[in-house]
């Protein structure tokens, strides 16, 4: 697929390893940014050939809108800013952690429902984004969201990253992407097995 015009919404690791490995693949990424003046956002933008700008603008200039912000912070950032989702793709990769919801899809579609939306980059450790290899294998990511052309988008995305898509379906079977952000979570720390952990989904 030819570049895909990307906003990545959020500075934090997942955001910043996203973008990274975005832009290595070729896509135009532009991060949105309550603050584009951040410079270490500004001096990893250089690096990358990315571009930092407000959200909205941001949003208006990109076809898929990857929201890595905190989880908590979106019940503020969707209501502000969702208008300007329609139309588009968009990818949740926020977890809520403690909330009853660990995905802001219902909430997405609320402000923005003509945005084909997906569940994605939320149930692995930013560690699987910037290198997905295990020995001679690379991992998997497990997603959910419609087909079509959209999906083609949210795919490359994701090979973007060297990651292999896995559909597990549409939106009614988020629970299934969001219930491997509770295992990732339990065998990486409870089990201390720790934070290079990654799925693989095997076939004969």
């Amino acid at each position: 697929m030819s570049s895909i015009k990307t906003a990545v919404i959020g500075s934090g690791v997942i955001g910043r390893t996203l973008a990274t490995r975005f832009a290595q693949a070729g896509h135009t990424v532009s991060f949105g940014a309550r603050d584009p003046r951040k410079q270490e956002l500004v001096d990893l933008a250089d690096r990358i050939g990315a571009r930092v700008t407000g959200i909205d603008d941001a949003i208006d200039s990109s076809d898929v809108i990857v929201w890595a912000i905190d989880g908590a912070a979106m019940a503020d950032a969707i209501p502000a800013h969702g208008s300007r989702l329609d139309g588009k793709t968009v990818i949740d990769a926020t977890n809520n952690i403690g909330a009853t919801s660990l995905n802001s899809l219902d909430l997405i579609a609320r402000y923005a429902p003509n945005a084909h939306l997906y569940r994605a980059f939320n149930s692995l450790g930013w560690e699987n984004f910037a290198d997905p290899r295990f020995g001679d294998t690379t991992g998997d990511l497990l997603y959910s969201g419609p087909t079509g052309s959209s999906q083609q988008a949210v795919e490359a995305l994701v090979d973007a990253t060297g990651l292999r898509p896995v559909r597990v379906g549409d939106n009614d079977k988020i629970k299934i992407v969001d219930d491997f952000v509770a295992l990732w979570f339990t065998l990486a720390f409870e089990r201390g097995m720790g934070r290079n952990l990654g799925f693989k989904i095997l076939t004969r």
